[in-house]
């Protein structure tokens, strides 16, 4: 009996095998360079490797049974063989097509039609570091901000988040735009030291923003109907010279929301919900 290794050697599969590796391996260079060219999609780079994987085992069948000459015509049985391999070919390439398709663009895709992903929005949180101004006593202990605080509360929300620490002084508008945030969550006495009898800054961040999509949430140990009204009326003059502009600046009044506290899981749950409200979250 002919051993296995030499009937092998007989039929030429190794040679067969060696071909058919380097001739595939051409195809996917040029394929590779074709879709650069031309931009094609990834899939159709994704197709044509699994239709050439697939095609190997049709390769391997014609040398077995043609690499000996006395075997000139194709039988019956291998004729099933090939179309049931072509057939596994054929539901390869659609399924590969059929994924890269699945849930819109890829990122590949994105690159090659030019389409830009969705980019979450940023929500700026601008607070004072001044120990009057903290509500937490746990998060004055560490010298932290209302903001840290607020950055953990919208943890698991689909933005982006940047904290700012605000004062008297404080002079970034022209920084804080160019970052082109979708909301302001700032605190109405943040730009005050111990007392605060003058909210000017407070307006002058607003007006800077009135000519933009900005949104504001401006909150406060208050309640909310009179937060509200102080609100409004500080901005009245903006209002006059950019109508809309109060459109966009909602009120938060922890007083309505549990405690006065933001470690308050009553309070900061409320905020996230008015937060994503806001930004129309889901």
């Amino acid at each position: 009996m002919i051993q296995l290794p030499d009937r092998l050697a007989r039929r030429k599969l190794l040679q067969w095998a060696a071909a058919y590796l380097a001739g595939a391996w051409l195809a996917l260079q040029v394929l590779d360079l074709l879709r650069e060219t031309f931009e094609w999609s990834p899939a159709v780079q994704r197709a044509g490797f699994a239709l050439l994987a697939v095609g190997f085992l049709p390769v391997l069948v014609l040398a077995w049974y043609h690499g000996e000459k006395r075997i000139p015509r194709v039988s019956g049985a291998e004729l099933a063989i090939i179309a049931g391999l072509l057939i596994i070919a054929g539901a390869s390439v659609a399924y590969v097509a059929r994924g890269a398709n699945r849930g819109g663009l890829s990122t590949g895709d994105n690159a090659a039609t030019g389409a830009v992903p969705p980019v979450e929005p940023l929500v700026v949180m601008m607070d004072s570091p001044h120990p009057a101004r903290v509500y937490d006593p746990e998060t004055l202990a560490f010298n932290g901000t209302n903001a840290d605080v607020l950055s953990d509360v919208l943890l698991d929300l689909p933005i982006r988040r940047q904290k700012e620490a605000i004062g008297p002084t404080w002079h970034r508008e022209e920084e804080i735009r160019q970052f082109d945030p979708t909301l302001i969550l700032v605190h109405y006495s943040g730009f005050c030291q111990e007392t605060c009898q003058d909210r000017t800054r407070l307006v002058q961040l607003v007006q800077y923003f009135a000519d933009t999509d900005t949104q504001f949430l401006i909150y406060s140990r208050a309640p909310e109907d009179s937060l509200r009204v102080w609100v409004d009326a500080l901005l009245e003059p903006v209002e006059r010279e950019r109508a809309g502009t109060l459109g966009r600046v909602d009120t938060f009044g922890l007083d309505d929301h549990g405690s006065r506290r933001w470690r308050d899981p009553v309070t900061a749950s409320a905020l996230k919900l008015r937060v994503k409200r806001i930004l129309g979250l889901n």
